[in-house]
């Protein structure tokens, strides 16, 4: 890879470590630890998800219907994201020779703000969960949510455009 090869193996090792039962096994490569990291991070959200549905359903069931329909746009909004990530794979070892090591460390860094992002969402979905179906603290949550889905958005949006420029 044109001296990219030892940057490549530091970035590699560095993702494997991120994702549980993978730090310091040997033999894979970058395409299967990239599927790996985005399957790590799908799960993330679609267990955020799932306790959104719970969470709704709990809400449904004490008949405090006027949030169900915020609830249930976030909840299709986690859901696409949660597929998107699964789906939404590049590979290091494609990009080859026509992504230099400065675009490869911004792509990385892309990979481990998304990484803190999606780590952020079991918080927010629990403060959802705790605010006992007071309407304006649930609805002020679930905009939060949103704002925070339009941020994981724009950085895949970001991510991608670089991508696009290797």
């Amino acid at each position: 890879m044109n001296g990219m090869k030892g940057v490549v193996s530091g970035k590699l090792e560095s993702l494997k470590s991120l994702i549980p039962g993978h730090s310091g096994r040997e033999g894979i490569g970058l395409d299967e630890v990239d599927g790996e990291f985005r399957l790590h991070l799908s799960e993330k959200v679609m267990r955020g998800m799932e306790r959104m549905e719970e969470i709704k359903k709990e809400f449904s069931e004490d008949g405090k219907v006027v949030i169900l329909a915020p609830m249930a746009k976030s909840i299709g909004r986690l859901s696409s994201l949660g597929t998107l990530l699964k789906s939404d794979r590049y590979s290091y070892s494609v990009l080859d020779d026509k992504i230099g090591g400065q675009e490869l460390d911004r792509l990385y860094n892309f990979d481990m703000t998304l990484l803190e992002e999606v780590d952020k969402l079991d918080l927010m979905v629990e403060e959802i969960a705790t605010s006992d179906g007071y309407d304006a603290k649930v609805r002020e949550e679930i905009k939060r949510l949103e704002q925070f889905l339009d941020e994981v958005e724009e950085l895949l949006s970001k991510r991608s455009e670089l991508l696009k420029l290797a």
